[in-house]
């Protein structure tokens, strides 16, 4: 562990970081990122900008459960990915017969 830094963690789990309810948020959180095609770039970007502390790569690791992290980090993370989400447009759909316009 990085004594300058408490909220940065090593890979090694304790029982609190490998609880079925944090391996089922990380898991939640990377699929969320794969099927919106989020990069890891512009995700460690906008993590970082709200104040999150790990490395682009120790980011990638985590989303492909290769590294631990705090829940605070966590949430850090998930926040910065659902305001991403927000950011894209929403997907076109099939317009019907009768709606205006048409």
């Amino acid at each position: 562990m990085d004594d300058q830094n408490p909220s940065r963690i090593d890979t090694q789990p304790d029982s609190s970081f490998s609880d079925e309810r944090a391996i089922k948020r990380r898991r939640e959180l990377a699929e969320a990122v794969e099927f919106w095609n989020i990069s890891v770039t512009g995700m460690w970007l906008h993590y970082v900008s709200l104040g999150g502390d790990l490395s682009d790569c120790e980011l990638d690791a985590y989303i492909h459960e290769a590294y631990f992290m705090s829940p605070y980090q966590h949430d850090i993370l998930a926040k910065a990915v659902n305001e991403l989400i927000d950011m894209l447009p929403p997907p076109p759909r099939a317009p019907l017969t009768g709606e205006p316009g048409l």
